[in-house]
């Protein structure tokens, strides 16, 4: 059949439509265009979904948990909760004045407990020291000589060359001014002093005191130039 010969609907089967104005009954064709569309799900609404028993599970472990955290670590709600340092402040008096006494009482082993505490991670617990980093305590003629020359180190720290027992040394040693008082440098002075085979005198903390208020307005470590000139 030539091309002019087919029919002015223009079908080329049963899913043709008719050209506009036939007669033909379209509804068959609307029914069979919509009948996929009611096949699909229909679009979700909003409002009406029930949440998942997980998610009302993990709400009910969060509420418990939160109120064991905040009964264990509460404080019992009341003022002092952020403010613990205040209600300690009487035990650490306490230690401060018990060190004083001890200072007083017995010099060496209160000197013993401030060296383990400051000194011997540089000067080891041996107080051999560091063999070319921090020179040694025992056997120091730093130490054993004169009373003033281990005050002044202890108090304002020592830098630069420096040679102990022979062997040179270059470093710098922190200053105990503002930690120690006179009567805990008093203390580790007369310790040191007295570790053997050292066995020079004992330092009192008047003579710390003496030259704190002396050297008050120094803000450098001592060099050992210096120190020999004093």
């Amino acid at each position: 059949m030539a091309a002019s010969e087919l029919p002015l609907d223009g079908a080329r089967g049963s899913d043709a439509v008719p050209e506009s104005g036939d007669a033909t009954d379209l509804q068959p064709d609307v029914e069979r265009i919509h009948r996929a569309i009611r096949r699909e799900p229909r679009d979700p609404t909003e409002g009406n979904e029930v949440p998942p028993s997980a998610f009302w599970g993990a709400i009910a472990i969060a509420f418990v948990w939160a109120g064991w955290y905040v009964g264990r670590f509460g404080g019992s709600f009341d003022t002092t909760t952020h403010v613990e340092f205040a209600s300690r402040q009487p035990a650490i008096a306490q230690v401060a004045a018990d060190q004083q006494n001890l200072a007083v009482s017995n010099p060496v082993e209160a000197g013993k407990a401030v060296y383990l505490k400051h000194c011997q991670a540089c000067h080891q617990a041996n107080g051999q020291g560091v063999a070319g980093a921090f020179p040694p305590i025992v056997g120091s003629e730093w130490v054993t000589g004169d009373a003033t020359t281990v005050i002044r180190i202890l108090l304002h720290g020592l830098q630069g060359p420096i040679t102990v027992k022979g062997n040179p040394y270059n470093g710098a040693m922190p200053a105990w001014e503002a930690v120690l008082s006179d009567q805990e440098i008093a203390a580790v002075a007369t310790y040191i002093r007295q570790w053997a085979p050292n066995a020079a005198g004992p330092v009192a903390a008047d003579a710390v005191k003496a030259e704190r208020e002396k050297d008050a307005s120094r803000t450098q470590p001592w060099t050992a130039a210096e120190l020999r000139a004093q």
